[in-house]
This record gives C-alpha cells, structure tokens and sequence, in this order.
C-alpha cells in the first residue's frame, strides 16, 4: 500500500456529503499548543486533511443500515431507521448515543482482532495483511481502542472469489493458532474510522489516512452499495407433504453433487436447490431433516439457501417441491400422454442426453432411451418415488428384451438417473419388483415447452426410431438426415458415411411407416399424429404379452410351490425343536423328583391326587392329555 501524502479528493468520482463538511464531527484529542507558529499551522493543517481523509473513506467503505450504540455497547433505539453516517454523528454529538456502526459495502470486508497480548495480535496482522496483498487488495489498518493486542482491518477486493479466498485465510489461521471466534472476527458490520469509541469518545485515525485514501483504488470507489433485503414480518410455514415412508438416499451421484456441485449448479442455483430439496422430499424426509442437510456446510450445493436463511428456503425450496411432488402422485395428474410428456417424460429425456450421453454408446443411446421413456411416462402416471418398476411390464411397454432393460436399468442407477430404494425377495410375494424413485436433478424442464413425439409402445424393427422421434421433438423444425444424425447420438464424425446415413434413413422409414414423422422440402418433421401400427407390429406385441403371462404363470406357480417347501420345512424344524425342549424339560423334572426324600415324594403325590379330584370330568380329561403329549414329545426328543 502506497504511502503517497494526500492531494486531495479524487476528480474522477462525485464528492461525498460528508467530505464537504468543513466542521469537525468530533474534537481530536491532540496536545493544545501554547503559541501560535508555522509549525503549529502545519499541525493543524495535517490534522484537518486526515479528518477529511477519514470521512471520505467512510461515505466510500460504509452504507446502511446505520444504528447507534451507548457505552455497554447496545443499540440504541431510534424512532426511524438511519440511512446516512451524518445522522448518526447528529445523535452522537447531542449525547443520545456514545458511538454509531455502519454496514460495510459489498465489496469491502474486515477483521476484528482482539489478543490478549500486543505481540500475537500483531503477528496475526501482518500475516492477514501479507495474504490481503497477494490477492490483490487494499486494505487498512487502525487501533480498535479497546487497548492493547486489538485491532481493525479493513480490506477490498475487486472480485468475489478473492474474498472468498480471503475469508477462507481468516478462518486458518484462526484454527491453526488456536483463536476463538472473538479474537479473529470476520465482520460485516464496524464502527466507521470518523466515529469516536464508545467508551474513551476518542476518535482514533489510522495512520497514514491521508495515503490510504489517495491509493483506494478506481474500483472500489465505484464500489456497489448493501442493500439489505427488506425484512417479511409474515412467517412462512412449511407444508407438509404426503406420508412415504424414510428410506436412506445411498451414497453415491445425489450426495457427491451436493458436496461438490457441477457447472450446471451455478447456472441456475435456486433451480437446482430446489431438485434437490425436491429429491429428500420423495425420499421421505420431513421439513426439520430436510433443514439439517441443507445446514450441513458440507453441502455446498445448498450454499444460496444457507445464505439467505430458513424462511427463503422454506418459502422458494421446500413449498414448491413438496407441491411438485405431491402434484406426481397417483393417476390424476397424468391425464394425457402429452400433459406426462410435458411434466416429466419430456424433461427427463432432455435431462438425460445433456448429462449422460457423452459417456454412452450409440446403442445403449437408441435401446435406453425406450427404456427410459417408459420408466418417465409409469413415474408420471404412479408417482416419482419408491416406485415398482417390473422388467416384465417394461418389455411389454416397449418391445425390448429382458437383457436390455436390465442393462439399461443398471446404467441409470450407476449414472444417477434412478436410485434403487428396494431390491426384490422372494419374501415379497409374487406381485413385487425392485422399487426405484427419480433423481429429479436429472430433469431438464426446458423440455416442458415440447410436445410429444409418439408413443413408446410400438415395435417397429428398427432401434432408434424412437430416439430420432425425441430428437424431431426436442428440436422443433424441419431437420434434414445429416442434422438427425449428429443430434440423435449416432457415432460421432464430423463427416457421416453412407452407411450411417443409411441406418438413420432406415429409422425415419420406420417413422413414416408409423405416420409419426413426414418429409418435406426443408426435411424432416413431426406429424402431431397417433402412432399407426401395422399388423406385424400388433402380431409381434401380442406375441410378447402371451409369453410374458405364461412367464408370469410360471414363477408365481414356482413360487407357490417353493413356500409350500419352506413352510414345510419350517414346519418340520419346528417339530424337532419343540421336541427337544419337551425331552429337555422332562429330563429336568425326572432329575429333581429324583433329588427328593420318599416322605415328599409320597405327600406331593397325595396333594396331585386330591387337586385332581376336584377338577371337572373335562378338566381331568384334558389334563391327562396334556400329560401324555408332554411325554409323546419327550420321547421323541430324547430319541433325536
């Protein structure tokens, strides 16, 4: 930092309100000089430029909100909110208030220090001052006036990395020295360097003001004023969303994205707190947990809803998602295949070849794809968490094999599209499946503007005529075969050979076989017709939906049988069991009628006769079998 002599109040910017003052606020406390000379002049001369250096970095450094304090350093109430640094000096120097503080701009930030002994607090110092000047700041230091080992620092940084990078400095060397909160405090809020303490009433001016002022950079001259959003006296409550049960999100995409947040996130990060807010809602977590993940500052992808606190999160995050969510439930929302498009298919799909694409091959593009239209059309019919997904149904909505679809749903849950909440047992009975909820970060609702293509469920022979009616659709217009063939996620080249052109023609072939897709002089479009099947087609389904319900048949008559073994079997364990304890038992009574004298045997024999006298003819015939069961199981016990 320059320490050039002050000339004097930059041209370049408007002159402040308070640098035109030319009545000092407060009384600077300097020796009184007994006889009037040139150098008591100068004196006086420098004290009266340091004066205006420091309300000239005062009007630049500090805005509102302004509030006064008294002597025990509490606020002092006003009867309106306090807008200006002159106002709050008015206050001071009428005696209503012992000092003022002032909010510090957007650009500027500061350090309390307060040590207990002069020498580690200036250590800490000019080691925050070193690593200010490496990042390119200005800053400036003063006395706090608390007394020794305390100390301000202000600084300005042109970018908000810097001061990121500066704030994460300052919490280091806290940890590293083994200070507390108190003794390095990051602050937004200072006593400004005109107003006086508010203990001594003295006004300590750095030193070296007047340089400081004239080397304050361009930048930060022009810096933008806080302006502090105004406070909702209303109270947001959170909804509560329909009951599922708390299943555990796996570790894995969701949680890696929070802790470390893609490019993506910071297009638009309220978008994306709200996906996530949205996902711990299908994952059943109520609102105070959902808070709690959000609190977590691991989680940096809930970083703007920390920042602005429980109410925006509740109001902008929580609310919407939970109505999002709960709008997916059950089968009235999906009243047409195009309002399913609209709301998830669409976005889903379009989600999916932004993120996931790149890593796929051509073939699992084109076979996916079906797989996952289907997926996103059930979700949007059933619900987008903990929902059934049978193999069996989504060979049947699409026309692909077993194989495929079960490949295709592993690479969804290992890119993140899907999350496994539930894997199948045999236990479960015989109309279960695995479970999966929808990663919601997944969604791309750019695609709510779209219409849909066609449906998912013809069986055309061609793989990826079903994508090229996604690409017609996500890209209104007419598309020629070469633009269909870069967009539709055939292999990369920059120049497509005959061959390849020919495999999307066999496609669009499929299409207009379908009456989904039409070609015109510009290219290729959307006919906004209903999908046409021929007969192969209907012949071919058919033929699927037989063999699945003999496949479906089969298991539950296998399953039927193999619970009827193991209950069986239970059965049968259980038998020797309580045989083994019967022997076990009798083995303990015959010992201990064998530990009695012939006196205590014979009474306890007459005392069985007589209680046996007075039971009932019914009583005396089910004891009796009761008797013989009980030595019926220990013989066999003591046999096995």
């Amino acid at each position: 930092m320059s320490r050039t002599p002050f000339a004097g109040v930059p041209t370049a910017g408007p002159i402040p309100h308070q640098t035109a003052v030319t009545e000092p606020l407060f009384t600077l406390n300097t020796p009184p000089q007994k006889t009037k000379s040139p150098k008591g002049a100068d004196i006086s001369s420098a004290e009266e430029r340091a004066r205006v250096a420091a309300l000239l970095l005062d009007d630049l450094l500090f805005a509102a909100p302004v509030f006064c304090i008294d002597s025990g350093n509490s606020k002092v109430v006003t009867d309106r909110p306090l807008k200006f640094l002159s106002e709050a000096a008015d206050l001071v120097r009428s005696g209503k208030a012992a000092s003022y503080v002032a909010t510090l701009r957007e650009s500027a930030v500061a350090v309390d220090i307060d040590g207990d002994e002069e020498d580690w607090s200036t250590s800490a110092l000019e080691h925050l001052t070193h690593h200010a000047e490496e990042l390119g700041g200005w800053y400036l230091t003063r006395r706090s006036g608390g007394g020794a080992g305390r100390w301000h620092l202000i600084a300005c940084f042109r970018s908000q990395a810097a001061r990121d990078a500066f704030k994460a400095i300052v919490d280091t060397v806290r940890a590293h020295w083994g200070a507390t909160a108190r003794q390095i405090d990051w602050r937004r809020t200072l006593r400004p360097l005109s107003a006086p303490h508010r203990k001594t009433g003295r006004v300590e001016l750095p030193e070296f003001v007047e340089g400081a002022a004239n080397t304050l950079p361009s930048w930060a001259m022009n810096m933008p004023r806080y302006t502090p959003r105004p406070a909702t006296l209303r109270k947001e409550t959170p909804v509560t969303p329909w009951h599922r049960s708390l299943s555990t999100i796996p570790s894995g995409e969701f949680w890696e994205r929070l802790r470390n947040p893609g490019v993506e996130y910071y297009v638009d990060r309220s978008l994306s707190e709200l996906l996530s807010t949205a996902r711990l809602v299908i994952a059943g977590f109520d609102d105070e947990a959902a808070w709690k993940v959000v609190q977590d500052p691991h989680h940096r992808g809930f970083a703007r809803s920390r920042q602005r606190g429980h109410r925006w999160w509740v109001k902008f995050c929580w609310n919407e998602a939970v109505e999002y969510v709960d709008s997916q439930r059950g089968s009235h929302t999906g009243k047409s295949p195009a309002e399913r498009w609209k709301r998830v298919t669409g976005p889903l799909l379009a989600g999916v070849r932004k993120l996931h694409w790149g890593s796929w091959t051509p073939a699992t593009r084109h076979s996916g794809e079906r797989v996952l239209a289907a997926i996103g059309d059930r979700m949007a019919r059933q619900g987008l968490g903990c929902r059934p997904l049978p193999q069996r149904d989504l060979e049947n909505d699409t026309g692909q094999s077993r194989n495929t679809i079960s490949k295709a749903l592993r690479q969804f849950v290992k890119d993140g599209v899907l999350v496994k909440t539930r894997t199948y047992h045999q236990s479960m009975g015989t109309k279960a499946s695995d479970e999966y909820s929808l990663n919601l970060l997944a969604l791309d609702f750019r695609a709510e503007k779209t219409e849909p293509p066609c449906s998912h469920t013809p069986a055309p022979r061609s793989r990826s005529w079903f994508s090229l009616a996604t690409t017609l659709a996500l890209h209104p217009g007419p598309l020629t075969v070469t633009q269909l063939f870069h967009l539709t996620g055939y292999t990369p080249t920059p120049q497509p050979t005959r061959s390849q052109l020919e495999n999307v023609s066999t496609g669009l072939a499929a299409l207009k076989k379908l009456r989904v897709a039409k070609e015109t002089k510009k290219g290729w479009e959307l006919t906004g017709q209903a999908a046409r099947e021929v007969r192969s087609m209907k012949q071919r389904k058919a033929t699927t939906a037989a063999r699945i319900e003999r496949e479906r048949r089969a298991f539950k008559g296998v399953w039927e049988e193999t619970r009827r073994s193991l209950q069986k079997r239970w059965e049968e364990q259980k038998e020797k069991a309580l045989q083994k304890r019967a022997a076990a038992d009798q083995n303990r009574r015959e010992e201990w009628w064998a530990s009695l004298t012939a006196e205590e045997r014979k009474s306890r024999r007459d005392d069985w006769k007589a209680r046996f006298r007075e039971l009932t003819p019914a009583q005396q015939k089910a004891r009796v079998a009761e008797l013989r069961e009980r030595r019926y199981m220990a013989r066999w016990g003591a046999a096995a």
